[in-house]
């Protein structure tokens, strides 16, 4: 995520992991859902250093802290044996200062709600054929999670939850990660009382029969990602300006709001959607598997495919300050001795100068 300017960092911000391991917390990168999650470094004995990100959850009572010690451990435990291109990495968690943490993957971007907002802000639609290529990859994270297997070997079925567009990472080099698996049960874990607010704010995307106070599945997810596509090509589910207790009626009622015009998708791309917007269940694909095969047939029949490098100049151009590094032409030093026949070869890492304009 995109993050304010970083502080002074004092000896007492740091999050101690044991066998001579630290966190040294850095800037906050964001806040919200009961947690903020800043930059960390992971800093061994060695003089090894690993950027993470670091969710801090609010403190929890006495009385709540072993509920919720198991709950994270066993999310962290699923979660962590995922190994997907399309899904953030899990690593570790524990407790500080009686406020329990997640360490995570860091990715470098923003998220999926900012890069739609910032075209939204300019009354545009993101490209039919970028929105296909996120919509999938997402669809493949999702699948991903679905069929992780544990150091054993069993499948583990691992489903999102609350699955929306703040939790889809853009990374300035072009990837499409889904984050925060499982992380609404701990959320519950962690919150004594859920507020209508907070159920509102994730009503939008939610299935009805979760808004119904339903077990989630993996037909869930797929009415999540349904919503999340007719978002990027068509526009939100909801009519604006609703309350919260409007929001979460006609999120157990399953109503989308109909399409104000036509916005000439392909056949194919309109039944992938239909199919996982049906309010029944037993209506939609079964899970996020058969969903990502569907949707990769369609897209790969329209051309669309490694949409990296279009990704990249989009986010290039809403964030370009960032992302400078990133998109710059490559520098290619001089060999010292012209006659040795030296020749970079193709991913060699090289500097770019001058070296106060690089993102620190």
């Amino acid at each position: 995520m995109v993050s304010s300017k970083r502080r002074q960092l004092g000896p007492e911000e740091r999050v101690d992991l044991g066998d001579g391991r630290h966190v040294q917390l850095l800037d906050v990168l964001g806040k919200g859902g009961g947690a903020t999650v800043q930059r960390g470094l992971v800093c061994s004995s060695r003089g090894v250093r690993r950027p993470v990100a670091v969710k801090l959850f609010e403190a929890v009572s006495s009385d709540e802290a072993e509920q919720v010690r198991q709950t994270l451990t066993r999310t962290v435990r699923r979660v962590a044996c995922i190994q997907h291109p399309n899904v953030v990495g899990v690593y570790e968690h524990g407790d500080w200062r009686g406020r329990p943490f997640v360490l995570s993957e860091l990715i470098a971007g923003v998220s999926l709600a900012q890069l739609h907002e910032a075209y939204t802000a300019k009354k545009r639609r993101l490209p039919l054929d970028l929105a296909l290529f996120i919509a999938a990859e997402i669809a493949e994270g999702l699948a991903g999670a679905r069929v992780a297997r544990d150091h054993e070997g069993v499948q583990l079925g691992v489903v999102h939850h609350a699955l929306s567009a703040r939790e889809v990472l853009l990374s300035w080099l072009g990837e499409v990660k889904v984050s925060d698996f499982e992380a609404s049960t701990t959320r519950a874990a962690t919150s004594s009382i859920r507020s209508l607010r907070g159920v509102a704010t994730r009503a939008s995307t939610m299935a009805p029969e979760v808004a119904r106070g339903q077990v989630a599945d993996a037909r869930s997810d797929v009415f999540s990602f349904g919503v999340l596509l007719r978002e990027l090509l068509v526009g939100p589910r909801f009519p604006v300006g609703l309350t919260n207790s409007e929001s979460i009626r006609l999120a157990r009622e399953g109503y989308v709001q109909p399409m104000t015009f036509q916005p000439h998708l392909p056949a194919g791309v309109d039944g992938v959607m239909f199919r996982a917007l049906e309010v029944d269940p037993e209506a939609r694909y079964p899970n996020a598997c058969a969903l990502a095969v569907d949707l990769r047939r369609v897209v790969l029949s329209m051309g669309v495919g490694d949409g990296r490098y279009f990704l990249r100049k989009a986010l290039e151009r809403e964030w370009s300050q960032y992302v400078e590094e990133v998109t710059a032409p490559r520098f290619v030093a001089p060999a010292a001795n012209a006659d040795d026949g030296y020749e970079p070869y193709d991913g060699e890492l090289v500097a770019f100068e001058p070296r106060e304009k690089r993102r620190r």
